[in-house]
């Protein structure tokens, strides 16, 4: 891991899986999360036509850095500019691929270009063991 949040996000993330699977999201308890809300994020896919990122949630530190609330808005919403290749290639290897990913990306379309985002994406599955889209 790049910072020890993520580090510690991940270890938390892996401690409430079982038996070789993902968590689901009534396994995290965003009280056991405290220290680190404002920094994260959670998404779904919306499926439709064409599926979408919905930001169920953002930290206030991602609004503050970002300079406008998230929440509640899909990711296509936004121009990303020349980083929207790499964000789609970074959903798609957690969502298509079902595995963690991670980066660093400066916050170039936000107007933050010296301000870089570590970021962690940790899958979360349904009941079937699926990367969990929405509220199933």
């Amino acid at each position: 891991m790049i910072v020890p949040e993520q580090q510690e996000l991940f270890d938390y993330w892996r401690s409430r899986a079982g038996d070789g699977r993902y968590p689901t999201r009534a396994d995290i308890n965003p009280a056991d999360l405290k220290r680190l809300l404002p920094s994260l994020s959670i998404l779904e896919v919306v499926e439709g036509d064409a599926p979408r990122l919905k930001v169920r949630l953002a930290g206030t530190r991602l609004r503050d850095y970002l300079g406008v609330e998230i929440t509640g808005h899909h990711l296509d919403e936004y121009d990303l500019g020349d980083q929207a290749e790499y964000w789609d290639a970074a959903y798609r290897e957690v969502i298509l691929g079902g595995r963690p990913a991670q980066g660093v990306v400066p916050l170039t379309p936000w107007q933050q270009p010296n301000v870089f985002q570590f970021w962690l994406r940790l899958p979360l599955v349904n009941g079937e063991g699926r990367i969990a889209k929405g509220d199933r």
